[in-house]
């Protein structure tokens, strides 16, 4: 009787609706983790059969300089988009939360960039600052500045990739902003005006505090879009000039489909994966010991 009841309370529809999903998520993401696993270990170009190497590739890895480029290239390029993306989010949610005319409008025109294809926001920024005719060199010029190199010069190449992540990636995290700040209740706020408490007071002491799980998974969800940036990389400056601009996706990519080196570049991806999970551990020990 025990193991009819037992039976009898699983809700089996549930697991149904889900399937499909998961058997995509096995496919698609553990398996390819377990693989690129079992290919760092290995010494494999694509073909044939892998050589077993132990931790050949790793040791190589950790001695070339390009890895180490890479990894530098991309903590910049982290700490260069998050903190402005999440400040200008912020600033922008807090604004259309406001009762402003045509906000909707608004909303839907910041929103837009984060719908566009990666591609096409590469090709447009790579356009804004061609050398000879973009827009921002004629800006520059306006101002009596001499035109920049952008692509071509070393110190200037990932101020394009950064302009360009933060005009798209921007409008996606203010909605989520926004939806954390319409989820505070207006009693607390109503409750510090009447105590006398200044905007700049409320905000510090009501609304950042408030929003601190917000603040978590926009920062975590756009540390991991920084270092898993490829298409966008890609697209304006194939990790150029001088490998300034080469972050660790795109060094990765190079090793496997342009040097066939299936095993390094399965060691680049399990260290990268090692980074990003250390980096989200962390953080969100870091949120509990402040609870």
């Amino acid at each position: 009787m025990k193991k009819q009841a037992f039976w009898r309370n699983i809700k089996v529809v549930p697991y149904l609706y889900i399937l499909p999903n998961m058997i995509l998520f096995m496919v698609f993401m553990i398996i390819p983790v377990f693989m690129a696993l079992y290919y760092s270990f290995m010494d494999w170009k694509g073909i044939g059969d892998p050589v077993f190497t132990g931790l050949e590739n790793y040791q190589w890895l950790f001695t070339d300089d390009t890895f180490w480029k890479s990894l530098w290239n991309t903590a910049y390029y982290t700490l260069a988009t998050v903190p402005f993306i999440m400040v200008l989010a912020l600033f922008l949610a807090m604004l259309l939360n406001m009762a402003l005319p045509l906000k909707g409008v608004f909303r839907a025109a910041i929103y837009l960039p984060a719908v566009v294809s990666t591609v096409v926001v590469g090709m447009i920024f790579t356009w804004l600052f061609q050398d000879q005719v973009g827009l921002i060199n004629y800006l520059l010029n306006l101002l009596g500045i001499e035109s920049i190199q952008w692509a071509n010069d070393p110190k200037f190449a990932m101020i394009m990739l950064v302009a360009a992540t933060i005009w798209q990636r921007t409008g996606y995290n203010m909605v989520i902003y926004l939806a954390g700040l319409q989820g505070i209740s207006q009693e607390y706020y109503e409750a510090a005006i009447v105590d006398g408490a200044s905007n700049w007071q409320r905000f510090r002491y009501l609304t950042l505090p408030l929003l601190k799980t917000t603040h978590v998974f926009v920062m975590i969800t756009c540390i991991i879009h920084s270092f898993r940036s490829f298409d966008l990389v890609y697209t304006m400056t194939k990790g150029g000039p001088l490998n300034s601009t080469k972050t660790m996706v795109m060094y990765i990519y190079e090793l496997a489909f342009t040097r066939s080196q299936f095993g390094r570049a399965s060691a680049a991806g399990v260290a990268l994966f090692t980074i990003m999970v250390v980096l989200t551990a962390v953080r969100f020990m870091n949120n509990k010991a402040e609870e």
